[in-house]
């Protein structure tokens, strides 16, 4: 959806914004997945496939048909034109790929009341029969920080994003993969996971491309800009 903004100008042109939501997608899984050797980011050369007979209907969250796997994470979605029915939900299975590391597949199932889900697949390596690490949840906190995601476009002043997306969190400086902070809604996220006074790096893919920002936490409500190209081809 794109919004229009216009401030008061001398010319009908001038001082234009457009904003662009990126929720064309309405039934979405975010796909996340770690080395289970050890809990951290998925191998490098991880890759991802689908197949069953709703596999046609699966876009990339920018609506590219093209899927992969960017620092380990892809969010896919039905075609906007296509919706599971109350008990006839859309099936479609993935399988992960990596060198050195055993097959996964998942079966996603979406479902009326689903509209966003997420498949945590932590690969093993080939020949390990130990059961794969996976981080425990995230510590809650007391206070609730509201962070509110602007994306840019490099040459494009006159367009902004606002992201509809799965946001991955973890402190900076930290050897720990990302972890799930939770589901931005037209570029805002409320959560109790973040302590203040700690400094933390956000991370988001669209497009196939990772995009991360920096912040400390020192207040409970941060405006944050993230460089979105692959959202600016509009």
């Amino acid at each position: 959806m794109v919004v229009l903004l216009v401030s008061a100008c001398k010319k009908p042109t001038e001082n234009i914004t457009l904003v662009v939501d990126t929720d064309i997608l309405k039934y979405t899984a975010l796909v996340y997945v770690t080395d289970g050797s050890n809990g951290g980011p998925a191998p490098s050369d991880a890759s991802i496939s689908l197949s069953g007979d709703a596999a046609q209907d699966i876009y990339e969250l920018s609506g590219k048909k093209a899927i992969a796997l960017s620092a380990g994470v892809v969010t896919i979605g039905l075609n906007p034109n296509v919706a599971p029915a109350d008990g006839d939900p859309i099936h479609v299975t993935l399988e992960i790929s990596a060198s050195g590391y055993k097959k996964e597949a998942r079966d996603v199932v979406f479902e009326v009341e689903k509209k966003q889900q997420i498949i945590q697949i932590p690969l093993s390596k080939i020949g390990s029969s130990a059961p794969p690490v996976v981080l425990p949840p995230p510590t809650v906190y007391d206070n609730t920080v509201s962070l509110n995601f602007t994306g840019t476009c490099p040459d494009r002043n006159d367009l902004k994003i606002r992201p509809s997306v799965y946001v991955f969190f973890r402190v900076n400086g930290s050897a720990n993969g990302f972890q799930y902070l939770g589901y931005m809604e037209k570029g805002n996220i409320r959560t109790n996971l973040l302590l203040l006074g700690k400094t933390y790096d956000f991370q988001i893919a669209f497009g196939g491309e990772a995009y991360l920002v920096t912040q400390e936490i020192g207040q409970l409500n941060y405006d944050l800009s993230l460089d979105m190209p692959a959202a600016c081809n509009f």
